[in-house]
């Protein structure tokens, strides 16, 4: 990985890397439910609260417990991600300092 780049990624099996998919499933569980991404799904809603790459992946990992723990998501559609690089990069967005016209800097 080059310096100051990292990555959430999907974890494969074992000679398995160009057979690893990313499912769909029916969310949000209840009566708006549509067929959405699982990874782009989850990652969306664990963003807000994340700080750096790795505190995202956490949050991430926290949201699909509880739903696969309380049934609504089957074990199977469980996405198996990782950190490639720096996990304590900032997240992507995020506010990391000021440029010198004193607009804060977005990464």
């Amino acid at each position: 990985m080059p310096a100051h780049a990292a990555a959430l990624v999907m974890k494969a099996a074992p000679g398995a890397e160009l057979a690893c998919r990313a499912h769909n499933y029916e969310l949000p569980i209840g009566d708006h439910a549509q067929p959405r991404g699982i990874v782009s799904y989850y990652a969306a809603a664990a963003l807000v609260d994340a700080t750096t790459l790795g505190d995202w992946l956490a949050h991430i990992e926290t949201l699909v417990q509880q739903d696969v723990q309380s049934g609504r998501l089957p074990i199977f559609y469980r996405p198996d991600l990782r950190v490639f690089g720096d996990s304590g990069q900032p997240t992507p967005g995020k506010v990391v300092g000021c440029q010198p016209e004193g607009r804060p800097g977005i990464r």
